[in-house]
């Protein structure tokens, strides 16, 4: 996320959105559903 936040700030010179937040915190759910059989369980 943090190379596509800078590459958005440099690059595109567009300014951060709150739309960029939803997105990462959507990114980190999706990779939490694909991969919670290979997490530790409590």
């Amino acid at each position: 996320m943090a190379v596509f936040a800078s590459f958005v700030l440099i690059y595109m010179k567009q300014p951060l959105k709150l739309d960029y937040l939803w997105a990462g915190l959507r990114l980190i759910g999706a990779v939490y559903f694909i991969f919670r059989d290979a997490l530790p369980q409590t």
